[in-house]
């Protein structure tokens, strides 16, 4: 490159020098090392949107670099620069002393720079979505979790009581009839059906009495605190407490009843002033 070129690029730094104060120079190496590790930098500045300090070093690669190429790379650099930082006057007046293979190389860095932007926004979502799906992974673990612990309860209590069905003589020395086995069978199902999230849209006040005959024997405590409301309680609004008994959320409720969510809170006010819903918990 001929001194010529190098006056005017002297004569823009200097325009702008003042306001490079507080850089500080590097230790200086190899004049060829120097010149490569100062565009490196350049390269690092202007990618953490540093233009100044990366200005700075792209003048200084410029300076030391040995041979035609770094000071092409090194000048394109500083073009692209002065672009990016609104310096009309400094790229004018560079771009009419180069030759037309640095345009191509302006062009090659401009391109290199929003590759380097795409691939961190591309590492970004990335991250996002795999904290995304981990953060679903753990929900998903956790629910699976909760489901089996109520199921190991339910099938607990269920073998009691078939153990206390055992035990225990059936009272005034006769067998059970085959409706009442009927509805200990129905009793057991609604309770099943509860706990398993099924449709229950459709159970009235049948089930719910062969329900209330089968629960004493699955779980006392749940029967002496149903038996403390206040004034008696409709079909849903029993299957309503067993549902908060055993955890469900509202959203499941309303699944089960086959109702929008808003159907469930006025349910759950009703009942909150015949029973206290937080003692089912």
């Amino acid at each position: 490159m001929s001194y010529w070129i190098i006056i005017p690029l002297s004569f823009a730094y200097l325009l702008t020098g003042c306001k490079n104060d507080g850089v500080t120079s590097s230790p200086s190496p190899a004049r060829t090392d120097s010149a490569s590790v100062y565009q490196d930098m350049a390269y690092r500045a202007m990618f953490a949107d540093s233009l100044v300090l990366a200005e700075s070093y792209a003048y200084r690669s410029f300076m030391l670099s040995p041979d035609s190429t770094l000071e092409r790379d090194a000048l394109s650099l500083l073009c692209y620069i002065y672009y990016r930082e609104g310096k009309k006057e400094e790229l004018q007046m560079m771009m009419q002393t180069l030759s037309p293979d640095v345009y191509i190389n302006v062009m090659d860095v401009q391109m290199q720079v929003e590759q380097q932007k795409a691939d961190r926004r591309l590492q970004y979502y990335a991250g996002v979505i795999i904290i995304l799906l981990l953060l679903s992974g753990g929900a998903a673990l956790w629910y699976l979790h909760k489901i089996r612990c109520l199921r190991h309860l339910y099938q607990q209590r269920i073998n009691r009581t078939r153990q206390l069905m055992e035990q225990e003589p059936i009272s005034d020395n006769r067998l059970m009839t085959s409706q009442e086995i009927a509805e200990t069978k129905l009793g057991f199902d609604v309770l099943c059906a509860i706990i398993n999230g099924q449709n229950i849209s459709q159970m009235g006040k049948r089930e719910e009495q062969a329900l209330l005959k089968t629960l004493p024997v699955v779980d006392a405590s749940l029967c002496a605190t149903l038996a403390k409301a206040s004034s008696p309680l409709t079909p849903k609004e029993t299957f309503f407490c067993l549902m908060e008994y055993y955890g469900k959320s509202d959203h499941q409720k309303a699944l089960s009843f086959c109702c929008s969510d808003q159907a469930i809170r006025s349910t759950k006010s009703r009942l909150n002033k015949k029973l206290d819903i937080m003692s089912l918990t």
